[in-house]
């Protein structure tokens, strides 16, 4: 179903759109002139989407569905990145395929996709290929990949063909992109955390994948993602004195948030004198259209190795007479239409972040993409669908993708409520509400934890009776589906059904040792969230602190196989190695693997010592007769990262600073001066997922304002407050 919204629009901006716009700028796509209105998905699973491993289906299309629901039309999503998951490379660093399900991967995902009207922007790599932080086996295969055509020919001819093959002709593909900001590794432009290799190798690179698509598949179209207008324009905006005189009048708040900005957006830091010194190089050298079809076919000599639209990105911190904000795009003087395929959504060089798609649409620009859905630090996901439907409620014609789409169902469990508790042998009466505005619903489908069907309804009131029912907790949604056989899914409610014969403590609660576990949210699963393990080294540490009676006592894990079958995993019972537990069954399911095991009464330390690791793990169950009592868990865990405005602001003696940790990780929490020196350090260690709060009371501090930074990960904030003596 598309939102519609009231339409606000002056006959002044509509005359001024259509004087200014041209077929020119717009893509040609589903047989349509469209203006792209869209975002970056960009990621689930950071170079971990496709290829060996789990691919979050179900995730894709309730994403995909909501920028339906508010007119959205396009989609940007990252492939290889980095080639650390795919494509499949050999002992000899070439390129063997496109690595294990990789074409399979993409062909649903875009499946979903055009049966919600989105079309996708296939972005292949990214300049976080060569990021130093890599492996010296990633890092070699990649330069040979973009340095020595042998290599570039392997990954042409085994994996880059093969997709495209695979795909060609797919209604929800709108282009293949070669690169997320290949400038960030280039000699030229490139960043102090990135390897480099010279322009001229990525010139090359792009016109010979280029042309192996163009040849494969006659009708896409191709295009390459810059870092900036000033490496795809041969008309030059600033001087290298400009942008040296205009950082020298920032001010020190001002300078310290471009920074964070900056590190948000990179995933490393520089100083402001190291951000200075690049836009000092940068601007220095000619601006140049180092994608034209001339400079392009000049570097790697394939003809039809062109791209037929130009992608750009732009943020704040570079220099404002390079706006897309501020200037039309016929002042690039470029032969091809150009999408902004990223930019932070916020208040950006005069223009609201509210109107920011269409002061782009007014420009002449073909495309808004905001960064990012998942990544999004800055942009707020509640923004991108606000601007979404803003184009489509008053630019219908030039966004609206003319599919199979249609309106899908809306369907809600309105009885039971949720969180409600059933004696034991009680029968359960589930009903449902559900509509469809272009049609009607023909089924709804009751469900328990994630796939077990316990009824369908196909007439109002969509209502079941659930009976024999075991005691437990079960989590329970609807699926409406309407006669064009589109289906959705309802939120989940909890019920418990008698006493509980098993206590559950949730994995995403454990201590955790060593790196590459994260918590990832999945509404079906116990407690809503699951502890994902993309490593086989570390432990996960259960204490379970009041088991009533010694004895041997069966334990259960839930559990899901993400990559392959089966996993075995170490379990190990207060401080002795019980056996080596094979999680085994089929992939992509949500399963429970039991055992026997001595308990000691009181006190008990249960450790999963990971094995072959590699696997989704929900909770351990024991029998809830032995265990007398469970610590509460929080009712819903963050999502990602915060950092909030203190309380109260302005203060005086003390106030309180809170933040939120999505997953397990270091924290540090920092208080500056305006002069940037460090006054107080409020937090510096591991903090677990969770909300938390610290207290802040200056001493002998002088009255003015004081910032507090946050960093975790990549994660990094900055906000301001005021003490007042």
């Amino acid at each position: 179903m598309r939102i519609v919204k009231p339409l606000y629009i002056s006959v002044a901006v509509l005359l001024f759109s259509q004087i200014l716009l041209s077929q020119s700028n717009r893509i040609n796509y589903n047989n349509q002139e469209l203006f792209l209105s869209g975002t970056n998905l960009a990621w689930l699973r950071f170079a971990n989407d496709v290829g060996p491993g789990l691919t979050e289906y179900n995730q894709f299309g309730d994403i995909l569905l909501s920028f339906h629901d508010h007119g959205g039309n396009s989609v940007r999503w990252w492939l290889h990145t980095d080639g650390a998951n795919s494509p499949a490379f050999d002992g000899s660093n070439y390129v063997t395929g496109p690595g294990e399900g990789t074409n399979e991967d993409i062909k649903k995902v875009l499946d979903l996709a055009w049966e919600r009207e989105m079309g996708f922007k296939l972005c292949l790599w990214s300049f976080d290929m060569l990021r130093k932080t890599k492996s010296t086996e990633v890092l070699t295969r990649n330069t040979l990949l973009l340095t020595d055509t042998s290599y570039t020919n392997a990954y042409i001819k085994n994996a880059l063909i093969p997709m495209v093959e695979s795909l060609k002709g797919h209604p929800a593909i709108i282009a293949w992109e070669i690169f997320n900001e290949p400038e960030g590794m280039s000699n030229e432009f490139g960043w102090s955390d990135i390897n480099r290799v010279p322009m001229s190798a990525i010139q090359r690179f792009v016109n010979l994948c280029a042309g192996a698509i163009h040849r494969t598949d006659p009708s896409a179209k191709v295009t390459s993602g810059a870092w900036s207008i000033q490496v795809m324009t041969d008309v030059s905006t600033i001087t290298k004195q400009k942008t040296g005189t205009d950082i020298s009048r920032l001010s020190t708040l001002e300078k310290t948030e471009l920074e964070i900005l900056f590190e948000n957006k990179y995933g490393f830091h520089l100083s402001l004198d190291e951000i200075a010194d690049h836009y000092r190089k940068t601007s220095a050298l000619a601006y140049q259209n180092y994608y034209s079809d001339e400079r392009l076919i000049n570097a790697g000599g394939d003809q039809e190795g062109t791209l037929d639209f130009y992608s750009v990105h732009y943020y704040d911190w570079e220099e404002e007479t390079n706006s897309p904000f501020i200037r039309s795009c016929s002042f690039w003087n470029l032969d091809k239409p150009v999408v902004l395929g990223e930019f932070h959504l916020k208040d950006t060089d005069g223009t609201p972040k509210e109107i920011l798609y269409e002061r782009l649409y007014q420009l002449g620009y073909s495309g808004a993409m905001a960064w990012s859905w998942t990544d999004n630090q800055t942009t707020q996901q509640a923004d991108i669908l606000n601007s979404m439907q803003y184009m489509y409620d008053n630019y219908t014609e030039d966004v609206d993708i003319l599919g199979i789409g249609g309106d899908w169902p809306i369907v809600t469990i309105t009885s039971p409520e949720d969180n409600i508790q059933f004696d034991e042998g009680a029968e359960i009466t589930i009903t449902a509400a559900a509509s469809d505005n272009d049609g009607h619903v023909v089924l709804v489908e009751f469900f328990v934890d994630d796939t077990l069907k316990i009824g369908e309804s196909a007439e109002k009131p969509y209502t079941i009776v659930w009976k024999d029912i075991e005691p437990d907790v079960y989590r329970i949604y609807a699926v409406a589906t309407d006669n064009d056989g589109h289906a959705r899914k309802s939120e989940s409610i909890q019920v418990q059904v008698g006493a509980a014969q098993f206590t559950r403590f949730e994995a995403e609660r454990t201590i955790r040792q060593g790196t590459g576990f994260s918590i990832l949210r999945n509404q079906f699963v116990s407690g809503g969230y699951y502890l994902e393990m993309r490593t086989n080294v570390g432990t996960i540490t259960w204490n379970i602190p009041n088991v009533n009676e010694a004895g041997n006592y069966e334990i259960r894990f839930g559990y899901r196989l993400s990559f392959d079958t089966p996993k075995p995993q170490f379990i190990n019972v207060n401080g002795q190695r019980i056996t080596e537990l094979s999680f085994d069954g089929p992939t992509n399911v949500w399963a429970e693997k039991s055992l026997n095991v001595d308990l000691i009464a009181g006190a008990n330390v249960i450790v999963m010592e990971l094995s072959w690791g590699w696997m989704d793990l929900d909770y351990l169950a024991l029998p809830a007769s032995i265990v007398t009592s469970v610590e509460e868990i929080p009712a819903e865990l963050p999502v990602n990262y915060s950092l909030s405005q203190n309380y109260p602001n302005p203060f005086n003696p003390e106030t309180t600073i809170e933040f939120a940790v999505p997953y397990e990780q270091h924290v540090k929490l920092v208080v500056y001066d305006l002069l940037g020196r460090q006054m107080s350090i409020l937090a510096d260690e591991i903090y677990a997922a969770g909300n938390y709060s610290v207290k802040f009371k200056p001493r002998n501090y002088a009255s003015g304002v004081y910032v507090y930074r946050i960093e975790s990960g990549k994660f990094i904030s900055t906000r301001k407050m005021l003490f007042v003596k």
